[in-house]
């Protein structure tokens, strides 16, 4: 695509590389990538259940390890 696509559709400007929102911006990206290997494409009900129950098993599994 040219530059006057560029110019139409316009583009994201991403964070100077080194800054505080450039590791912000890798984290939340890193974090869309793992949800979307689970097959969770955005942050629908579908993304809070599976969050939930994720955290809900890792918690169990922590109380299950303490007790024994």
């Amino acid at each position: 695509m040219g530059s006057s696509g560029m110019k139409r559709k316009g583009r994201k400007h991403l964070p100077k590389v080194g800054t505080p929102q450039e590791r912000a911006y890798a984290v939340k990206h890193s974090e869309r990538a793992v949800a979307e290997n689970f097959g969770i494409r955005g942050k629908g009900w579908v993304f809070w259940t599976a969050l939930v129950l994720v955290f809900g098993l890792g918690i169990a599994g922590v109380l299950a390890l303490a007790l024994i």
